[in-house]
């Protein structure tokens, strides 16, 4: 979705933004992974942070990465009743429609769980991937840097230097290239349905990671150096891929905007996914009210936090989306500040595990240390800043969304939550039980 702004910066501009921002993210990875190899946590980020740095701080985690998962998931749904309008060409007045049977699709395969959860998942990936390899073969047979990517196939007005705009139209996009791998930071969601989950699930994070750079590198590329290329009418395209497709394979224009409805769909069933078990687990420890904690059947699904987040969801994608034109804007710059806070916290979580439990044992251990893990830090808050400071952002309305819904929580800790917040069963038992075992060892 965010080629178009990213690369209408200028190619060069764009991927310097784009190794920047991977090399944080693989840092924050790392950092995860050594955490998961200690202590692997059901519950989301929020645990680590709670266990390292303090309930408190733990809790605003907890806060930022449910709005991310939140906000993610309303965007998504405008994103599918965009899509659904686009192929059928029919009024708009129809996408709230679009996007409610979406969310009853994505509750529905989400409380059904086990292998109806994993087979749609794993279809949605190997669809995409066949996409996008339809895309490589159609793109790369006529690839042209010059041409396309700096203008030059175009009149003097269009070609550039690879640098488009000033620095603050750069700082505007930056967090854009975020979104190329979102989605495998909420991995140790899964440690209920891994085994030796502590091992597993640190290799095939950072696999994933390995697999998605090569992709969205390639496809940067493919699409800056295909026509259109760099020029003002790729920001009007729905789907960037299609007109290296094209040259591949022919098909109906109208198909193409569905070739997205798949894997958009797929993303806000993980998602789902992510925000149902992170409820069941604030829930677990006193953060949200106990009725939502439930987990039923073999796959410890949590069911009514499922359907809690779904309803929740698609409410502020309604409500959004009634009060402000723009929902896919709104929504993305919101959790494009949630986002990079809850990274931030990850990271200064995994250097207070080093610091205070350095003996502890460790399934995967971070390369890069407290060097790359400081990184992280300060590359995940310096795009928190950003986006939350309002002489970058032409858009007030998100960040003040995030800084009311931020204060709220907040009071809502004091005056309710700390006197009633506990560690939860699994707390108890993977992080105390780690600590004494293997702390002074």
């Amino acid at each position: 979705w965010h080629f178009r702004t990213v690369l209408l910066t200028g190619i060069y501009a764009s991927l310097i933004m784009f190794f920047t921002i991977s090399f944080g993210y693989f840092m924050l990875l790392q950092s995860l992974s050594e955490l998961v190899g200690i202590v692997p946590f059901s519950g989301g980020n929020f645990g680590f942070v709670r266990c390292a740095l303090g309930p408190f701080w733990g809790y605003l985690a907890a806060c930022m990465e449910f709005l991310y998962y939140c906000m993610y998931n309303a965007r998504a749904l405008s994103k599918i009743s965009l899509l659904v309008d686009a192929a059928g060409e029919f009024d708009t007045q129809w996408q709230p429609l679009w996007a409610f049977l979406a969310m009853v699709f994505v509750v529905l395969v989400n409380i059904r769980g086990g292998l109806t959860f994993w087979t749609f998942m794993m279809s949605a990936t190997l669809f995409t991937l066949s996409i996008l390899m339809i895309f490589y073969v159609g793109a790369y047979s006529h690839i042209d840097f010059k041409g396309y990517a700096l203008g030059h196939n175009y009149s003097e007005q269009y070609r550039n230097d690879g640098f488009i705009g000033d620095s603050s139209r750069y700082l505007f996009y930056v967090v854009r290239i975020t979104t190329f791998y979102l989605g495998l930071d909420v991995l140790p969601l899964c440690s209920l349905r891994v085994v030796n989950e502590s091992k597993v699930i640190p290799r095939v994070m950072l696999a994933s990671y390995g697999i998605i750079f090569c992709i969205s590198f390639l496809a940067l590329i493919g699409v800056a150096c295909h026509y259109p290329g760099i020029h003002p009418s790729l920001g009007k395209t729905l789907f960037v891929l299609q007109y290296g497709m094209e040259d591949a394979v022919k098909l109906n224009p109208k198909l193409y905007p569905l070739l997205l409805l798949l894997p958009t769909v797929a993303s806000a069933t993980g998602y789902l996914y992510a925000a149902g078990n992170q409820l069941a687990a604030m829930s677990e420890s006193g953060l949200v009210p106990g009725f939502l904690k439930p987990r039923f059947g073999n796959d410890q699904i949590p069911m009514i936090s499922i359907v809690v987040c779904g309803v929740m969801q698609f409410i502020v994608y309604f409500f959004i989306n009634y009060y402000e034109p723009e929902l896919t804007v709104f929504a993305a710059h919101v959790w494009s500040i949630a986002a990079p806070g809850l990274f931030t916290f990850v990271c200064l979580a995994f250097i207070a595990f080093r610091v205070k439990f350095s003996t502890m044992k460790r399934n995967y251990v971070n390369p890069f240390g407290i060097p790359g893990a400081t990184y992280g830090a300060l590359c995940w808050l310096f795009v928190a800043v950003v986006n939350s400071h309002h002489r970058f952002q032409p858009h007030t309305k998100p960040i003040k969304t995030f800084y009311i819904f931020m204060s709220i929580m907040i009071v809502y800790y004091f005056v309710y939550v700390r006197h009633v917040q506990c560690f939860s069963k699994e707390e108890q038992d993977k992080f105390m039980k780690a600590y004494i075992l293997n702390a002074n060892r």
